[in-house]
């Protein structure tokens, strides 16, 4: 193959769609487990806005198989080593290997959530993680932000563009400092840190939250932080760089200090639908570059 893409979310998607009109031969490999799963829809992406994950996804894997020169497999990929003809050997979980000149990890991340009972049936519905892709459905309601780190600091001043009610439950941890505590009360936002007993609600819909002290508020849904994964076991196989918070090293064309891989999307730093889509056209495009300008007989 001339290229085999890792990851059929929307990074891996046009990655694959974009080299394959560059008349490559592209298998890309979708484990088929999406963080967005949850999700009931997907915003802000222009002409598919309020688009359903699945919907999406299906939608772009016909794209892709109008195209002979694009396959689809289901899967997951175990290994990737260098062969001596400077190619790149992938051994699927199924047994399968790969042979190709260019690889595309575009895999996506797996999140934990806070460690909130219940929490996962209110994720999706009325729990969200990014403002940006939900704000606006949550718009001038009374808001909470589940927060167990003080990374979170900066989500909060996102939400106060979109809400002037807002609590901060830290759900039992103690993550903010003094100075920052009289940030939140100059900009009337209440810090909570008790532990977070229960949430209530009924279909995904959020009521209220009951600490442990036996205060309840009434809330109409809001954001918490998670956790995002971004291991891999062939980004040290390989001797691919990593920035300081453990994703891989890419510039605008998707290169890697590998030659011949190639990243995009949110094994590249967290990210949003529309920008892993415009990162793995890029990536793309990076492909067919190089390979132009390595066929092309110079001086």
């Amino acid at each position: 193959m001339d290229v085999v893409v890792i990851g059929g979310g929307p990074a891996g998607m046009s990655a694959a769609l974009v080299a394959g009109r560059g008349k490559k031969n592209v298998v890309l490999i979708d484990e088929n487990k999406p963080r967005n799963a949850v999700t009931k829809e997907s915003h802000a992406f222009l002409t598919r806005d309020n688009i359903k994950p699945a919907d999406f996804k299906e939608k772009g894997r016909r794209d892709l198989l109008k195209y002979p020169t694009i396959a689809i497999k289901d899967g997951r990929v175990l290994e990737i080593k260098k062969t001596d003809q400077s190619l790149f050997e992938l051994t699927t979980e199924a047994g399968e290997i790969l042979q190709t000149k260019n690889v595309v990890i575009t895999p996506g991340l797996k999140e934990t959530l806070p460690a909130v009972s219940g929490i996962e049936n209110y994720y999706g519905t009325s729990l969200f993680s990014c403002p940006f892709c939900d704000g606006w459905e949550m718009k001038d309601k009374p808001l909470i932000l589940i927060a167990e780190s003080a990374q979170a600091l900066h989500v909060i001043k996102l939400l106060k563009n979109w809400t002037d009610d807002l609590i901060v439950a830290t759900n039992g941890h103690s993550v903010f400092d003094t100075e920052q505590k009289k940030v939140f009360e100059l900009n009337h936002i209440r810090l909570i840190e008790e532990k977070i007993t229960e949430l209530k609600g009924n279909n995904g819909e959020l009521k209220s939250v009951v600490f442990k002290n036996g205060e309840e508020v009434e809330r109409s849904g809001g954001f918490c932080t998670t956790v995002l994964d971004n291991s891999l076991p062939f980004i040290e196989q390989l001797g691919i760089e990593v920035n300081e918070a453990g994703y891989i090293t890419a510039d605008m064309m998707g290169h890697t200090n590998v030659k011949g891989i190639y990243a995009a999307g949110e094994i590249t730093g967290p990210s949003q639908l529309i920008v892993s889509a415009s990162q793995g056209h890029m990536t793309g495009v990076g492909i067919i570059a190089d390979a132009c300008e390595e066929a092309f007989q110079n001086i």
